[in-house]
């Protein structure tokens, strides 16, 4: 029961999934509205149920009739139609309502601000006018005798300058003219440094609105640029989910979503899926220039293992996992191959063409020290080949050697020499997406 539930609970996953999406959502519940008749005859008619499919079969079975379409608008051009007034039309009314009220809510908050503002200060009248009558309470009569003190401050002080007023008009008559003149100089030194000032906050000003600007921009060009990474990512991505579901349907298995991701992060030698999605060298051009996916059977099945124990998967093992991977990939440009698969591949690619190794100008020093022509390489060997985990790349080595005629006496045979090569695929995507191998060979005299 436990595959049945499993199941059961990806249809119900896939499900939600629709639903959620905006204009499936929509487009469901628009035509739930406009067949609402359908819905209630299928539900809850008195007759039996086949007699009810079958009617609702005949009004509604566009594939049998097509022209139901045209001459039963609530089967599809309704509902199409809210679904585009519900996504298209109604946010941008709704904006624009928005637009209009919004002077009026700020001024109901203003309203409100000022309302309460005035409120507290009639309080704080009150509170002192009460303190008039109840003179026990302390930190009142604190406030009132701070206030009193204040008042005759300020009385006195006002005494004081009017004595000093009375003290300085006679003197002022005469500096009069004096006092305007150096008034007026005043306030034109003053016009001049607040001119100055303005134009000080001005640039100011500017200067951090263009900064503001051009961070604005760079973050929007930041932003649209990782959009588009991301579009790139995605269909390739999806691509490769879509066909590990199909191949295992063949099996009348349904894998859940978490599985199918994680076996290609695995695959690829990323940590998760949301790893995978992030890299920003998961390029279109990049999946080009892949060539092969190397297939660690030891790591991939210890992993995989782990993944099927996590979501208490017992219906099916890593081996057969890995299995429709294999069926996957050979419907796809890329080779997912066994190391010892890859390094054979490299080695009879080699030596299908061993005759371009003599162009090759790690050679020349070899065959320059032997003082003989070359013509062709005898039959490449493989050697040592493995995965270099810290440079992520496939290194493959190889021997071979080749033999000539002496330059000076061509017939007679000239010394051979030992080619040594190596090749290497490095990785594009993820650790272990590799792309076409690179040769690098050198030689030397062969020695007797």
């Amino acid at each position: 029961m436990q595959v049945l539930d499993d199941i059961w609970a990806s249809i119900k996953g896939n499900i939600k999934t629709r639903i959620n999406d905006p204009i499936i959502g929509a487009f469901v519940v628009s035509w739930a509205l406009s067949n609402w008749s359908i819905l209630l005859l299928l539900f809850f008619g008195t007759e039996k149920l086949e007699v009810r499919v079958n009617n609702i079969s005949l009004d509604v079975g566009v594939l049998n009739e097509p022209s139901l379409i045209l001459t039963n608008p609530s089967l599809f051009i309704l509902p199409v139609t809210l679904t585009i007034i519900y996504i298209f039309f109604l946010p941008a009314l709704a904006h624009k309502i928005e637009v209009k009220l919004r002077p009026i809510h700020i001024s109901r908050h203003d309203h409100t601000v000022d309302l309460d503002l005035n409120k507290a200060i009639k309080q704080k009248e009150l509170n002192k006018a009460r303190l008039r009558a109840n003179p026990n309470n302390e930190f009142l009569t604190k406030e009132l005798e701070i206030d009193i003190d204040k008042e005759k401050s300020e009385a006195e002080q006002s005494r004081a300058n009017a004595e000093t007023a009375k003290n300085l008009q006679a003197e002022s008559k005469a500096k009069a003219e004096l006092s305007r003149a150096n008034a007026q100089i005043a306030r034109n030194e003053q016009t001049e440094s607040e001119a100055k000032a303005n134009a000080a906050e001005i640039d100011l000003k500017k200067r951090k609105t263009q900064a503001a600007t051009e961070q604005r921009t760079l973050a929007i060009s930041t932003e649209k640029q990782k959009a588009e990474l991301a579009s790139h990512r995605f269909p390739s991505a999806y691509l490769f989910i879509e066909l590990l579901s199909e191949s295992a349907k063949s099996d009348d298995v349904v894998i859940p979503l978490s599985i199918l991701t994680s076996s290609f992060a695995i695959l690829f030698g990323y940590s998760d899926f949301n790893s995978l999605l992030r890299d920003k060298n998961f390029t279109n051009e990049n999946l080009e220039s892949m060539e092969y996916v190397l297939l660690d059977s030891d790591r991939l099945t210890s992993e995989f293992s782990d993944i099927l124990d996590e979501e208490d998967i017992e219906s099916f093992d890593s081996e057969w996992l890995i299995g429709h991977l294999e069926m996957v990939f050979d419907g796809l440009p890329y080779k997912l191959i066994y190391p010892e698969t890859l390094a054979e591949d490299i080695r009879e690619e080699i030596d299908c063409t061993s005759s371009d190794l003599l162009q090759n100008e790690g050679l020349s020093g070899g065959m320059a020290d032997a003082n003989a022509y070359f013509e062709e390489v005898d039959e490449i060997i493989l050697g040592d080949y493995g995965y270099d985990e810290d440079n992520e790349v496939f290194i493959v080595k190889l021997n071979g050697s080749a033999s000539g005629s002496h330059r000076k006496e061509p017939d007679m045979p000239g010394p051979g020499i030992d080619i040594f090569i190596e090749a290497s695929c490095r990785a594009v995507i993820g650790r272990y997406g590799l792309r076409e191998h690179n040769i690098r060979a050198n030689a030397s005299v062969m020695n007797y």
